[in-house]
């Protein structure tokens, strides 16, 4: 440092100095010995402001206040929706509020040592995931209560969740066929039999396909939700894009001697679809109904108009107009009342003992669904075991 930036220095210190002493001077020389205001007979009356009450109104996260008794002294209309009280709670205790015991612990352990805490808590009453975060209020250093900031996390702990289940699902996916390839692998650098080496080959060829199907499938359901695929919408006439899906199922049909066949209630009917697109949706829907209907087996797609988006089960009052179902119906061997909703999920397989030999990955149904709810229609599946399974699919008629 300068001998000129020291003096500087030193020149505004005592500058700031002697200011502060003349103030002090002028002061006390002018005014009157203030009277000391006492203290408000409520710490928490602020709360009470207009001011404050909008700000707290307008929040999107739950806010309690609570004293050292756990009487709430404040609550937003935000914790209300998340907490669904059945009573006014000002005024009441915290429990009647939160209706959980260790959040109501916790605010206690924080009002005794001063020392802010959060916590995941599940109401019965919503269904929801809250995260609470509990902080002391201490003004003057003296804790006279305790703010409880209420989030809403559902969202957020289900896309954890899906993260998780993807993880672990292509992680057992993966493990079979690479342990397959491993052994075979293994069993080739032994120098077996020319025979052998051939049979073996034959199988990694057919690992090798399972785990690019899988990556294939992956990347494909990757794109569709994320919106990366874009649906190129046109009236087309829904009949041609059945029979090519029908064409291709056929040797696959044949080999299980398995009749497909297709009704159609207006061979003309067209629908505002992307037809490739659709066409992937049916041969997903055909190439399932064939892997799990025994030899001698019927399979049939059948078209009709109808004035609703779904079934009645599924079905929305808003949802008008005129829509075209496309049902494919097969003998196979159903599916149980209890897999149901599940089916449509990532990586789900119907009780996996009995279909062990059937293949698939479990993303065939999931990438369909998100195929025809990118054209407005939906989804959905009825069975009954041991006697066949229906998939219907609407789509905007054109």
């Amino acid at each position: 440092m300068t001998t000129l930036t020291i003096a500087l220095a030193v020149a505004l210190a005592a500058s700031l100095a002697l200011s502060a002493w003349l103030w002090r001077r002028l002061a006390r020389a002018t005014t009157a010995p203030a009277i000391e205001a006492p203290p408000p007979a409520d710490p928490f009356s602020p709360l009470q402001h207009p001011l404050f009450q909008s700000a707290m109104a307008a929040l999107d996260s739950g806010l309690i206040v609570v004293d050292l008794e756990h009487q709430i002294r404040l609550v937003n209309r935000r914790a209300e929706e998340l907490l669904a009280p059945a009573v006014d709670t000002v005024g009441q205790g915290l429990i009647v509020l939160l209706r959980d015991h260790q959040a109501d612990a916790l605010v206690a352990e924080t009002l005794r040592d001063g020392e802010a805490r959060e916590m995941a808590m599940k109401p019965i009453s919503s269904g929801r995931t809250l995260r609470v975060q509990c902080s002391p209020i201490a003004p003057n250093g003296q804790t006279i209560g305790a703010l409880l900031l209420i989030r809403d996390i559902t969202q957020l702990s289900m896309l954890e969740r899906s993260r998780r289940d993807l993880v672990a699902n292509v992680s057992h996916e993966l493990r079979t066929p690479l342990a397959s390839l491993k052994l075979l692998v293994e069993t080739l650098q032994s120098e077996p039999p020319p025979e052998v080496a051939r049979r073996m080959l034959g199988q990694m060829a057919q690992e090798v396909d399972a785990v690019t199907q899988l990556v294939d499938e992956l990347h494909e359901l990757s794109q569709i939700e994320s919106g990366r695929v874009t649906l190129k919408l046109a009236p087309t006439p829904i009949r041609p894009v059945v029979e090519r899906a029908l064409e291709r199922i056929k040797p696959q049909a044949d080999r299980k001697q398995i009749a497909i066949a297709a009704e159609f209630h207006d061979a003309a009917s067209c629908a505002l679809i992307d037809g490739d697109r659709v066409g992937q949706v049916l041969l997903n829907l055909l190439h399932n109904a064939v892997k799990f209907s025994a030899p001698g087996g019927h399979v049939t797609v059948r078209t009709a108009l109808v004035n609703h988006n779904g079934d009645a089960e599924h079905d929305d009052a808003s949802a008008g107009g005129l829509w075209l179902q496309v049902s494919v119906i097969d003998t196979g061997i159903g599916i149980p009342a209890q897999e149901l909703p599940r089916i449509f999920e990532r990586f789900y397989k119907v009780d996996r003992a009995r279909t062990r030999n059937a293949g698939g990955t479990g993303l065939g149904l999931a990438i369909a669904k998100h195929l025809v709810e990118g054209h407005g229609g939906r989804l959905w599946a009825s069975s009954v075991e041991g006697q066949g399974s229906t998939f219907s699919f609407t789509l905007p008629a054109a």
